[in-house]
């Protein structure tokens, strides 16, 4: 019978909680070292894009947000907003996913370290960026809309069914890394045509319903989705399909982390 006890360690990392803590802390600092903003940069930067995009697709391509109420700026900025900062948590940690583990030689070599913990530094920072962002989305709706319901309470479910996806897939994609040095340009190839592929510039319900049948294999798809739901639309999410898709997430956590757990013992022969 195969062990399976190593898989604590991957999921509830608390014997290295301050280790991780100290990590995430200075894996945020460092993004913003030196600079005068510090982390005004964390939420100017979305602004800026969302800024960017709005006038593109506004004044220069005008667009309109198909089934909105209204024609405002304000709201299609708000249901581009919403879209973009979920993919951009997912495009940060899986874009440096495949040079996470090849980055750090001498965790690797030199020093007994927990390197199952670099991902949880990585989505945690991530993360840290993206509640930023989220609070400025949630802030926003309050000014445009006049008020926040209780739907905002659903929020930490839609964070939990999407959290195990990410650590496994950086778990899955750091370890291959180490060995296959191109899959950080590949993963770069697949991350763009993602963002048109997910419903960041569109809602589900503009597509054919063909369409809207594959988006089931899109991971950024019902989370975007129930983003919108739960701040910009005032209405619970569909919580039968986060509980679906919370086992779907677990699954890809285990195997990410089966796959870092089986490959680990030759990191240090290859760097």
């Amino acid at each position: 019978m195969v062990s399976i006890k190593w898989l604590k360690g991957y999921f509830f990392p608390s014997q290295q909680k301050g280790l991780l803590y100290q990590l995430v802390k200075r894996e945020i600092k460092q993004k913003f070292q030196g600079s005068w903003l510090g982390l005004g940069w964390a939420i100017l930067t979305p602004i800026a894009m969302l800024g960017v995009y709005t006038f593109v697709f506004r004044s220069v391509l005008k667009a309109k947000w198909p089934g909105s109420a209204t024609d405002s700026d304000a709201e299609f900025a708000l249901q581009l907003f919403s879209g973009l900062l979920v993919f951009t948590l997912f495009s940060e940690v899986i874009g440096r996913a495949p040079t996470l583990i090849s980055d750090q030689p001498n965790m690797v070599k030199k020093v007994i370290f927990p390197l199952p913990i670099l991902p949880w530094v990585s989505v945690s920072a991530s993360a840290f960026f993206a509640l930023l962002s989220l609070l400025v989305l949630i802030a926003a709706s309050w000014i445009t809309r006049g008020e926040l319901t209780i739907h905002l309470a659903a929020l930490p479910l839609i964070v939990i069914a999407f959290a195990p996806i990410l650590l496994g897939l950086s778990w899955l994609l750091s370890s291959l890394g180490v060995y296959l040095r191109d899959l950080g340009h590949i993963v770069g190839l697949i991350l763009t045509p993602l963002m048109f592929l997910s419903p960041i510039f569109y809602p589900i319900t503009a597509l054919p319903d063909l369409v809207q049948e594959l988006m089931i294999w899109n991971p950024l798809a019902l989370i975007i989705d129930s983003v919108r739901l739960v701040v910009l639309h005032a209405e619970w999410p569909n919580f039968y399909a986060l509980g679906l898709y919370l086992m779907f997430s677990i699954t890809i956590a285990v195997m990410g982390a089966a796959c870092f757990h089986k490959t680990r013992k030759g990191f240090a022969d290859v760097l």
